[in-house]
């Protein structure tokens, strides 16, 4: 009769073949169980035999010599597997199952039969350990008893296999993941470190080692202030502290190297944090001064593992439940430090166990004994010796009449495999953390560049998770461009994969994201390559540098453009300008300079402030470049100054240009908060041709040339020619600022002066003292003067007019402190210019010699201020004007009535003298409107209580009409002709 499929078969076979024992060598554990097991029951055959699908095959066999294995169909043990209890035939040829069995009827003529089926821990049945005769016969108890403790010797054995091959397995995947690690690790260009909580370094990769010029042996295990040295490690110091708190750290940080120089780094502290408790940081060192040329440089990390060694033994044990006796083989002894033979009570068993460990062997033992529970439980004993041991405990209970009278089972020492798990779930950790924390994306490949895995920030930057982008052809996740021509790039990986070598990214390289998002990147491809040396695949690393470009495109636009008009800047202006010279001298082309400098700028920027001339340049700016082609430079030089490079433009139609913006300053007008102000343009156009040396020479010439056209009336163009006398004009005035120059650097000047005479009569007995105006004078080498009417004008045209103005004040001072008395002084006046008036500079200077002069001079002392420097800074004259009145100085308006607004100015100006401009004057008899306009003057001068002074008197007449007028002073040739000042009280 055919045994039937067991109630598991598939499990039963799938466990079978699970242990790779199937057609293996004679072992001699095995061996010798069969050889006890024939010894014990006194039969000639003992076998170990495992049920496959179709055959019954003996691991181990004593009596069937050249007998490897029988059909399934005629197998004994066939039958026997199918339960859990000792099988025992004691005539097989009077069994119905057997009787008929080819074993029985012919060799090797079968008549007892006994056998313990061999259930694993998983509970599945593979096979019988079993006893054969060709005589009838029977067991004894005790050796039905001998016979399942042997088969369950066997299956610890078969047990401890699965063991090893699943520790086998653990080692050769720890092998791989530490392969691939590796291999990830010695590619990524990024410093990586690992410091413990008493930051102690745990590893070092060797772009970290380079950085810092040491070696493995160096650094490992020491601390970090040792590595950093003492300047740097308290820079960082609190960033490891707050990174020990948990808390990421980002920051850059300027390093030395071995080398002598310096590089910049951004570091990055990554908290490692498990079950909320820091153990530790990862310090990632991104060395971003060499953003175009990352190359794979980080060193093996260290091994995560090392090999266990062999697993230690299996031993088996039982206990009898009625007389609480418990029996350990010897293998179990020495797992838990005893010498062979050793048998403890059950209270020492359970002793040994670690406290939680007892409670969870207890409750197995206890279900085992009520429901029959079988237990498989990995648990801590405590050895002799003192040491912790991990132990895989495996029990069953034997029942009679439903009664519980024996457990028994296998004990197996675990803990080189429970501490490598332990150690393959530290360093798996560690390498997580290691992946999920660097800020490079990792893609690997296959050897065909198929994507195998993907970091976090890989999976971000391409827009593919891990899972759906595994076994994709890499060209479709990693989707790289040409930032400049928009081509598809060349596939890195590709290219590794052929020459074998590493292979990084054509510069401007952009990937495009999954969902279309493109990001700026840098990379290297590295072939994956066993110790072989075959190619397995590659890995390629990579980062996101948009930022750095954006960066680097920004800094780059800011060092050459202005930041207010968003034009190019001067430095850029002259690179362009030396380029369009450098042309014109290699070439037969034509360019043209414009040089714009806008009219009435100033009183925009002082009547509205500098955010409203701000907000002119830029409407300005746009209009002139809207005029422009493409190919055409303007820049903003300064200021209110602006230029214009016409590329391959002759002179004419550079002319055109110009007046078209001279026509459209022409109708613009700028509107501030419903004030209406017009602004012009004055423009110097220069040609620039093969006879110009230089860039400065053609500056120059463009700079006089604009001067010319503001003199020449404003918002017009001037043309430079070679015989222009604007240009001489211009030249000389230039060669007079160096006269200046030497004399207030030696004194060059001298003070002359003009008496003031009072035009009404003084009070009986009184000497009022000198009325006088100090006048300017330089000194030349041969002893003659200049009149200030030759140098002034240069002065004011290249801003030397204030330095001049402090020499005057400072030497007037000086007269009047030096007099015996200033009582022989009723007033003395000296000119300010209008670049005096608009510097605040000045301003304060000026107050700190009047505080020095005291105010019994001050008192003595009055300031000239013309209309025109009033009308130029207004906000500004009227502050000062203040303060130097608040300091006892009087203020004069003079050339009151050059102006076509000068009765407004006098509302917000609180001057304190009058002095009328000297054309009015000369026309007095003679010019009715002359005479009417000094009447109007007068009477408006008495209106405000101030006196006022006639300028240019030189004929009797005119001082007669004008004291018949009411005039209170005049001053002129008529009245004293200027002379040194040191004569004027003689």
């Amino acid at each position: 009769m055919f045994a039937t499929s067991r109630v598991n078969e598939e499990e039963s076979l799938v466990a079978l073949r699970a242990l790779k024992i199937l057609d293996t060598a004679p072992e001699k554990e095995f061996d010798a169980i069969v050889r006890v097991a024939g010894t014990i029951c006194g039969t000639p055959i003992s076998l170990i035999s495992l049920i496959d699908a179709d055959r019954q095959w003996f691991k181990a066999n004593v009596g069937l010599p050249g007998v490897p294995e029988t059909p399934r169909e005629v197998a004994f043990c066939a039958h026997t597997v199918l339960g859990d209890a000792v099988v025992v035939v004691p005539d097989a040829q009077l069994d119905e199952r057997f009787k008929d069995n080819p074993l029985v009827t012919s060799s090797p003529d079968i008549r007892f039969y006994a056998a313990a089926p061999l259930v694993l821990a998983s509970g599945v049945r593979v096979g019988t350990l079993c006893v054969i005769d060709s005589q009838p016969r029977s067991l004894s108890e005790g050796q039905r008893t001998a016979l399942s403790d042997l088969a369950s010797v066997v299956v610890g054995l078969l047990d401890g296999r699965v063991a090893r091959q699943d520790a086998t397995q653990i080692l050769e995947d720890v092998a791989i993941r530490q392969f691939y690690m590796n291999i990830v690790v010695n590619n990524l260009p990024n410093m990586l470190a690992y410091w413990d909580r008493d930051l102690n370094c745990r590893f070092v990769n060797q772009a970290y080692q380079r950085w810092f010029g040491v070696k493995p042996e160096e650094v490992l295990g020491t601390h970090v202030s040792r590595l950093l040295g003492p300047e740097i490690y308290a820079l960082n110091k609190h960033h490891m502290e707050q990174a020990l708190k948990g808390i990421p750290q980002q920051f850059e940080r300027i390093i030395p190297n071995p080398e002598g120089g310096v590089r910049q780094s951004m570091a990055n502290y990554v908290p490692d944090i498990v079950g909320g408790e820091v153990f530790g940081f990862l310090s990632q060192v991104i060395d971003v001064t060499h953003l175009k040329n990352v190359e794979s440089a980080l060193r093996k990390s260290q091994e995560f593992l090392e090999r266990t060694g062999a697993l230690a033994g299996v031993g088996g044990w039982e206990l009898d439940i009625a007389a609480s006796a418990l029996f350990w083989s010897d293998a179990v002894c020495r797992i838990h430090g005893y010498p062979p033979g050793f048998q403890p009570t059950l209270e020492q068993a359970l002793a040994a166990y670690t406290a939680a460990s007892r409670n969870a062997i207890e409750t197995a033992v206890q279900a085992a004994i009520e429901s029959g529970t079988d237990f498989d439980l990995e648990l801590e004993i405590t050895r002799t010796d003192g040491s912790i041991r991990s132990v895989r405990a495996l029990g069953s209970a034997e029942f009679q009449d439903g009664k519980p009278v024996r457990l028994s089972g296998a004990f197996q020492d675990v803990t080189e495999r429970a501490r490598l798990v332990a150690e393959i779930s530290e360093k798996s950790e560690l390498l997580r953390i290691t992946m999920q924390s660097i800020g490079d994306a990792v893609i690997t490949t296959d050897a065909a560049g198929r994507v195998t895995w993907l970091n976090p920030v890989a999976e971000l930057m391409t827009g593919w998770l891990k899972e759906e982008a595994v076994n994709r052809p890499l060209q479709e996740i990693f989707h790289i461009i040409s930032e400049q021509t928009r081509e598809p790039a060349v596939n890195p990986v590709a290219a590794c994969l052929e020459f074998r070598e590493v292979v990084g990214l054509a510069n401007h390289t952009v990937l495009i994201s999954r969902d279309g998002k493109e990001y700026g990147i840098e990379d290297s491809a590295a072939p994956i390559r066993n110790n072989d040396g075959e190619v397995l695949g590659a890995v390629m690393v990579f980062h996101d540098v948009s930022e750095q470009r954006r960066l680097s495109w920004e800094m780059s636009h800011r060092a050459t453009h202005d930041a207010l008009t968003g034009l190019i800047n001067r430095s850029e202006f002259e690179t362009r300008l030396s380029r369009a010279l450098l042309n014109v001298h290699d070439t037969d082309a034509r360019h043209a300079l414009l040089f714009i400098d806008l009219d009435q700028f100033k009183l925009v920027n002082d009547a509205c402030g500098h955010a409203a001339g701000d907000q002119l340049l830029r409407q300005v700016s746009r209009l002139m470049a809207d005029l422009l082609r493409e190919r055409d430079s303007i820049a903003r030089l300064g200021g209110d100054e602006f230029a214009i490079i016409l590329e391959y433009c002759s002179a004419e139609n550079a002319m055109q240009v110009a007046q078209k913006i001279c026509n459209l300053m022409e109708n613009f007008r700028f509107f501030h908060e419903e004030k209406r102000f017009r602004v012009g343009a004055s423009i110097g156009l220069v040609p620039i041709h093969p006879a110009w040396a230089d860039i400065e020479a053609i500056q120059q010439a463009a700079d006089r040339c604009c001067y010319a056209a503001k003199e020449a009336g404003r918002n017009r163009v001037h043309l430079w020619f070679d015989s222009d006398i604007a240009m001489q004009d211009r030249r000389s005035q230039m060669q007079w600022t160096s006269r200046i120059e030497q004399a207030l650097d030696t004194d060059g000047f001298c003070l002359f002066a003009q008496r003031v005479a009072s035009q009404k009569p003084s009070p009986t007995g009184t000497s009022p003292g000198i009325r006088a105006e100090v006048l300017l004078r330089m000194k030349n080498d041969d002893g003659s003067l200049t009149q200030p009417g030759l140098f002034l004008p240069a002065a004011e045209r290249f801003h030397l007019a204030s330095r001049i103005d402090r020499w005057v004040l400072r030497h007037a001072i000086d007269w009047m402190r030096a007099l015996p008395s200033l009582d022989l002084i009723a007033c003395l006046n000296v000119n300010l210019s209008g670049q005096s008036v608009g510097d605040r500079e000045f301003h304060g200077w000026a107050k700190e010699l009047f505080a020095e002069a005291g105010p019994a001079l001050c008192a003595k002392l009055c300031l000239e201020i013309t209309e025109t420097a009033v009308v130029t800074n207004l906000s500004d004259a009227s502050i000062f004007i203040r303060d130097v009145q608040a300091a006892m100085i009087t203020v004069a308006l003079d050339d009151f009535g050059a102006g076509a607004s000068s009765f407004g100015y006098l509302r917000v100006l609180p001057v304190d003298s009058l002095k009328i401009d000297g054309r009015f004057i000369q026309g007095v008899i003679k010019d009715p409107l002359d005479q009417a306009a000094v009447r109007c003057f007068i009477d408006v001068a008495k209106i405000m209580g101030i006196p006022t002074v006639a300028e240019f008197v030189e004929d009797p007449d005119i001082l007669d009409r004008l004291t018949e007028m009411g005039i209170d002073y005049a001053q002129g040739f008529l009245v004293h002709r200027p002379e040194l000042i040191d004569a004027l009280l003689t």
